[in-house]
């Protein structure tokens, strides 16, 4: 049995207006109706904070023909969680015994780590349902917790062969033979991918979700490879296999977790000869040498493969499939950044997380302001005599419009001190995460 009151399908229609008069008084807070495919009809509460970002993704996945995880209250069919899943194959379940508070289950294709807690009521079921996709070959939807990957729903599918173009024969290895470029050509085509980075707090096409590391990086590597292949470079992977463990600040958690990890990788020619340099604006803001970039991942023992621009997922064994008209990497690409809108009108907010960040020279604070809303902090016992400047930068990531302003009071504390108190306003309609920061001209 799937929890109570949820259902999994694919968006039919999301409508604004109730034609019916009785309707309408009873669902006046409300106006909102979703339908899926399975018949659910549901109300999306207008007043709830995290309206507009459901809204948002369930028009994003009804047009990419997408299905979406929902729960309902009973009796007012309001929707109470909304979530993302994963259309994937089982390629392998670890279970510990009975000793471990989890198993992990691997799922293809994704390269971050999944695991269904012992101690879920659908346990038994959800893992017997796991093992039949997994002996028999079966696609299945998983639904999964927003920041721990724990599994809370799986629903079979039937049996579909993938299309003849996107399999093949295990790969030969690479034969390297692209023209090496400057370390500021590759800077260069650094900047044209990450400069498509979209909105950590309202994702939407064509920009690619560098904020969300959890997941998706074969589709990131991907549409990376095509852009720069566009601007006139050639790229090629590099795919690397461990325990990987990366600390982040686009996590709550402040780490992910990865069996499996791709990039895009330049020839460049830094006058020693030519050197691989990744391309990865999720761990770095530049592009980096193999070595710092496998060294970060937090596992000596990993091992790494290149292979051409071409190959969209590549199992460990070398095994590669194909994507060559990008409709799985526009499919992933919308699944993700869907993923990232729910986690970022959840309780966790947008990244980045402020628990995860250290704190620079000249950075007095962060702050989190939500949506319009205006506050005020203060710092005091700062010498009267210097010429204290203060700024506040926004952290959260979208472009296209003013996010923050900001204003400076000051307050004489005592002959020889001052308090500043600097008001800031979220400009926009999301939440927003900034730094406050300062530069004492003179002293």
């Amino acid at each position: 049995m799937p929890r109570t009151n949820s259902a999994v399908g694919n968006v039919t229609e999301v409508t604004d207006a109730v034609t019916s008069t009785s309707a309408a008084r009873a669902t006046a807070d409300s106006p909102v109706t979703v339908r899926l495919d399975t018949g659910l009809v549901a109300r999306l509460d207008t007043r709830d904070p995290r309206y507009g970002a459901w809204r948002s993704v369930l028009d994003d996945l009804r047009a990419a023909g997408l299905p979406v995880y929902v729960e309902v209250e009973p009796g007012s069919g309001l929707l109470t969680e909304l979530l993302v899943p994963l259309l994937v194959t089982v390629e392998d379940i670890r279970d510990p015994g009975p000793d471990g508070a989890a198993v992990e289950i691997e799922l293809r294709i994704s390269h971050a780590r999944h695991f269904l807690p012992r101690d879920d009521p659908l346990f038994d079921e959800l893992l017997s349902l796991l093992s039949r996709a997994h002996t028999n070959g079966l696609p299945v939807l998983v639904t999964e917790s927003p920041t721990t990957h724990e599994i809370i729903d799986v629903r079979l599918l039937p049996k579909a062969a993938p299309p003849a173009e996107r399999r093949s024969a295990p790969e030969p290895p690479a034969d390297v033979t692209t023209a090496a470029v400057t370390l500021g050509q590759a800077q260069a085509m650094f900047a044209l991918v990450n400069g498509q980075t979209c909105c950590s707090a309202a994702p939407s096409a064509p920009g690619i979700p560098f904020t969300y590391p959890d997941d998706g990086c074969w589709a990131r590597a991907h549409e990376m490879c095509r852009l720069m292949i566009n601007a006139g470079a050639q790229p090629e992977k590099i795919w690397i296999y461990g325990a990987l463990r990366v600390a982040t600040g686009n996590h709550p958690a402040c780490e992910v977790g990865w069996r499996w990890h791709v990039a895009p990788v330049l020839r460049v020619d830094d006058g020693a000869g030519p050197q691989v340099y990744v391309v990865d604006p999720a761990l770095f803001p530049g592009p980096v040498s193999q070595a710092t970039w496998t060294g970060v991942q937090g596992d000596p023992g990993a091992f790494t493969a290149l292979s051409t621009a071409d190959v969209f997922y590549r199992d460990a064994s070398g095994v590669p499939t194909y994507d060559p008209t990008y409709a799985d990497t526009n499919q992933t690409l919308v699944r993700y950044r869907g993923a990232l809108q729910v986690r970022s009108a959840s309780v966790d907010g947008p990244p980045p997380y402020p628990q995860c960040l250290t704190r620079p020279a000249g950075v007095q604070w962060f702050g989190t302001l939500e949506p319009g809303v205006s506050r005020r902090w203060f710092t005091f016992g700062w010498p009267a005599a210097w010429h204290v400047v203060w700024s506040v930068m926004p952290l959260t990531i979208c472009a296209g419009a003013p996010q923050v302003s900001w204003t400076v009071g000051v307050e004489r504390a005592d002959a020889d001190h001052v308090t500043y108190w600097i008001t800031v306003r979220n400009l926009s309609p999301r939440t927003v995460r900034f730094e406050g920061r300062y530069d004492i001209l003179s002293r």
